[in-house]
């Protein structure tokens, strides 16, 4: 939630720090790039301190992220992105490491895309909640409330410590455990494919996310309320999706077959999107919208699953680290690439046909192991 908290906010509170509304990818950008070296750090901080302890410091950096970014100064916008950031890229490895010991490999791919759903679901709050607030208090104000919430969670996670760090590891911290997690990646091809795939596809997912309140908003006409609820509305359907991908690729197809129906699905919704006109009905708009967050934000929790069933026993937290680097890649360039088309052309439909010839260069690469994913399709998950 926190993370798109500026994206819906973007429209409203942008001229506060004299930017154009564009500037919130570069912001995305940046907090995407203190997420990719945390989660490098998140598989040695796990081991160190329990994933339920990384859990609780997470929820802390937003907590105190929010509280910075009401402050409405771009320095303490920075920081604020800073916070939020290294708390998004605790999240997965710490995760990861309790649900591959608690799944069953049957059912791996659904319970990792459940767990997925807060992501979707946290947008689809800030959607809803965002503009709600904004009706009754200024933005700042908005932000501090935001806070307090994400405080409270604090309390809620801190009894599961007893359950799941009780097998910490006293694990050196030095520079080298950061560039590890990639180079272990770098060297296992399956899980490779499925990082550089995850890169393109959260590109997609994040600009989509950044943006779509703001087009709706300044080149459709919607006001910022109608503009939020397709954001929520596609937000709850990229929670769903996750579910249900999931369960395809636990019970029908093969992951990589999944990944790459997704990516095909995601790129022809994101030339939809970018034909929008005020003469589209508001019931189309809505449709393509919730179609594509069932795509382009519904596709995690089959690849996080995945790559936990391709990792060595034990090694989880680490390679969920070292992919999340290359994840967070695609969301550093994605956001402030389509801010610099629509800067450049004037028009937001620009920006989503340039996004959506991406996803079809990563389902070639999914298609191209389609033969030897046969075998391991018949693999228990």
């Amino acid at each position: 939630m926190a993370l798109a908290v500026p994206s819906v906010l973007a429209p409203v509170a942008a001229g506060d720090f004299d930017v154009p509304p564009t500037s919130v990818g570069r912001w995305v950008g940046f907090s995407y790039m203190v997420a990719m070296f945390a989660g490098l750090a998140g598989g040695t901080f796990v081991g160190r301190y329990g994933p339920a302890r990384m859990l609780q410091v997470a929820v802390l950096g937003v907590a105190l992220g929010l509280v910075i970014g009401a402050g409405a100064h771009l320095v303490l916008l920075l920081l604020c992105g800073a916070l939020l950031g290294a708390a998004h890229g605790l999240v997965n490895p710490a995760s990861s490491a309790i649900l591959a010991v608690a799944s069953p490999p049957r059912i791996r791919s659904m319970v990792f895309s459940i767990k997925q759903t807060g992501v979707p679901l946290g947008g689809a709050a800030a959607g809803i909640l965002v503009p709600g607030l904004l009706l009754w208090i200024s933005w700042p104000t908005a932000v501090l409330a935001l806070a307090l919430g994400a405080a409270a969670l604090l309390a809620v996670v801190a009894p599961y410590r007893r359950v799941y760090d009780t097998a910490r590891r006293p694990e050196r911290l030095h520079i080298r455990a950061f560039a590890a997690p990639v180079a272990e990646v770098w060297a296992n091809r399956p899980i490779l494919e499925l990082a550089v795939v995850s890169a393109v596809y959260s590109a997609i997912q994040i600009t989509f996310v950044t943006y779509l309140v703001s087009y709706l908003k300044l080149e459709l006409g919607y006001s910022l309320l109608a503009a939020g609820l397709v954001f929520s509305a596609s937000q709850i359907s990229g929670a769903l999706g996750r579910v249900l991908w999931g369960a395809v690729a636990d019970h029908v197809f093969s992951p990589r077959s999944v990944l790459a129906a997704l990516g095909l699905v995601m790129a022809l919704c994101g030339l939809a999107v970018a034909s929008f006109t005020a003469a589209w009905s508001a019931a189309a708009v809505l449709t393509v919208c919730v179609l594509y967050g069932a795509t382009a934000v519904g596709w995690n929790g089959v690849f996080l699953a995945e790559v936990a069933r391709l990792a060595p026993e034990g090694r989880v937290a680490f390679l969920t680290g070292g992919t999340q680097f290359f994840t967070f890649a695609g969301v550093l360039v994605g956001p402030p690439l389509f801010g610099a088309i629509v800067s450049q052309t004037g028009s937001y439909g620009a920006g989503f046909v340039a996004t959506a010839v991406l996803p079809l260069l990563a389902v070639v690469v999914m298609l191209a192991r389609g033969r030897t994913e046969g075998t391991n399709a018949s693999a228990p998950r």
